[in-house]
């Protein structure tokens, strides 16, 4: 993990500030090393800053008893937002397949009034979306 990274879980109070060395480098042991690994994995799940802030919290305190039913509520959140944006990127996926059929459609025939030389932009889009239902 980049120390730039590091540095910005410290001031975000993911990492408490570390022991310092005589020569002022920040010493970091298990525990910190433990932590910054909860990060990087809550950070691969999709889990916001203020979300691992909140987890690490209640494990930092022990609270087993509230962290694993509040991690069972955030990734049920995750998944449900997970599926929604997928529902979504399908629809759109959809719409695009649509609109490529669409255009495969007008190769070769596009409407003599939707040309490039009777409009100052192309109009090749507008003849495509053109009376289809989608978007």
């Amino acid at each position: 993990m980049p120390v730039k990274r590091i540095h910005y879980y410290e001031r975000r109070g993911l990492l408490a500030p570390p022991r310092r060395s005589e020569a002022g480098y920040r010493l970091y042991g298990a525990e910190e090393v433990a932590r910054l690994e909860f990060v990087k994995r809550a950070k691969l799940l999709g889990l916001t800053l203020e979300e691992i802030r909140e987890l690490v919290s209640l494990a930092a305190d022990c609270n087993e008893g509230e962290l694993v039913p509040r991690l069972e509520e955030v990734l049920t959140e995750k998944l449900r937002e997970t599926e929604r944006k997928i529902a979504e990127l399908s629809a759109f996926r959809n719409n695009l397949l649509y609109y490529r059929r669409r255009a495969e459609e007008l190769r070769g025939e596009m409407p003599a009034e939707i040309t490039c030389e009777d409009v100052s932009f192309c109009g090749c889009l507008e003849a495509v979306t053109e009376g289809g239902e989608m978007l």
